[in-house]
């Protein structure tokens, strides 16, 4: 690697180094996204009010529900002194989960909801219709509500973040209880005061609608008017032997409120839920952690994403500098060939065919004796007695079998012409002896 590329290469892990100390020392910002798991720690989450259940519901049990409302709900068809409990920042319920939810409360059981909507079959057959997107002061979000029950003297609380101006445009007046409103409140916004003063009476608002009932002015003042009257934003809906218990200010369930001074309307908003058994749905929420393949929990890991992340800068780095430096495929040279083998087996083949097994023979026992002497380094001048002991000991060859050897290249020695059968032999003795 030459001068330029390492410094691009030290470069390159100096930024990332650097990004990575930023990034790893930056404090993190606020989640205000709307998670309301029992898990989940950020602002609006639910992690408090469900280590708090035991005591609020002393007498109860809690149980948390990781299903589809109607699973569950089909194994739990005896269930009578029960409460679901429902708490995200939407809740959609359709045809088939409503029936379901209805049989479930005719049964004596009670269903808590804390939603900021309540729509579809279930609002349908509650006959329940909840306030829409209206006109609202940029960036106001802040409402106050209370319990209309004489036992909680008539504590407000004002939610300043987060919340929703959400009340019940309509319900069924026969069969709901109203529990808690929500009232009047002057926002920081000047965008009211502007147009109208607080201390505006319902008669002059009306005057002002009745003057233009479409314009823009008649709008601003109806919002007015019904904010500076309570709405209902928390009922409770008979239904059979059990009830219906809906809620449209689910942030005052949230972390954040619960650790600020609120825990106290959740406390009074709950005890109308006495029941034996508390079941908690974790199943409908907003930050409910659905991971569907290995990468997306890689991905949605911070600490995971980034080693990922630096992997996969590192291996392209990697690609770059190392791509460079490879060099082209050499071509494949084959050895020599050794021909000596070929050449001597031509020889033999030669002497073969001609029938003269003497000097076959003859160059047999030379290339024998030679490769004793340089494989065993004994002296062949003598094929004796004593060179047969000392044969058999070097070679690891019985005595009998190495001394027949050594007598049949003496015997063929000696004669001054050998047949065949003598050369098949004395090659069957060799190859047997070097084998071993």
């Amino acid at each position: 690697m030459d001068k330029r590329a390492k410094i691009i290469l030290y470069t390159l892990a100096a930024v990332l180094l650097g990004l990575f100390i930023i990034e790893s020392s930056r404090p993190r910002p606020i989640n205000w996204r709307a998670s309301y798991t029992s898990g989940d720690k950020i602002p609006l989450g639910a992690y408090v009010l469900y280590d708090n259940l035991d005591e609020i519901f002393s007498d109860s049990r809690i149980e948390s529900v990781d299903q589809v409302p109607i699973e569950f709900l089909r194994n739990h068809e005896k269930d009578s002194t029960a409460t679901y409990f429902f708490l995200n920042d939407y809740l959609n319920f359709d045809k088939t989960e409503t029936e379901y939810l209805l049989d479930f409360a005719e049964r004596g059981n009670k269903v808590f909801i804390s939603s900021s909507y309540v729509y579809g079959p279930l609002a349908d057959t509650l006959n329940l219709k909840t306030s829409s997107s209206s006109f609202y002061p940029a960036g106001e979000d802040t409402l106050r509500t209370r319990l209309v029950n004489p036992a909680f003297q008539d504590r407000s609380y004002v939610y300043h973040r987060a919340g929703a101006y959400r009340y019940f445009e309509s319900y069924d007046t026969l069969r709901t209880k109203i529990l808690g409103e929500v009232l009047s409140f002057n926002p920081n916004s000047n965008y009211f005061e502007t147009l109208f003063a607080d201390d505006r009476s319902a008669e002059e608002l009306d005057s002002i609608i009745a003057q233009n009932p479409t314009g823009f002015e008649a709008t601003q003042a109806a919002e007015l008017k019904t904010r500076k009257t309570p709405q209902v934003n928390y009922i409770e809906v008979s239904v059979g032997k059990g009830s219906f218990y809906i809620n449209l200010n689910p942030v005052a369930y949230s972390n954040y409120y619960m650790l600020n001074g609120k825990h106290q309307y959740v406390t009074e908003s709950l005890s109308y839920l006495d029941n034996e058994v508390i079941y908690f749905d974790e199943y409908g929420k907003s930050g409910r952690k659905v991971v569907t393949s290995p990468m997306r929990f890689v991905l949605s890991t911070p600490a995971l994403s980034w080693a990922y992340y630096l992997a996969v800068t590192a291996l392209l780095l990697y690609m770059i500098f190392v791509s460079k430096r490879e060099q082209r495929i050499l071509p494949v040279v084959e050895p020599l060939k050794n021909d000596t083998i070929d050449f001597t087996k031509t020889i033999g083949n030669l002497y073969y065919q001609s029938g003269d097994y003497t000097s076959i023979v003859d160059k047999k026992i030379l290339f024998f004796l030679e490769r004793l002497r340089s494989t065993y380094y004994l002296d062949t001048e003598q094929l004796n007695e004593a060179f047969i002991k000392k044969l058999s000991v070097k070679a690891a060859v019985p005595l009998q079998e190495t001394r027949e050897l050594i007598e049949l290249i003496n015997k063929l020695r000696l004669q001054p012409l050998h047949n065949q059968y003598e050369l098949q032999e004395l090659n069957k003795r060799i190859e047997a002896f070097l084998k071993k």
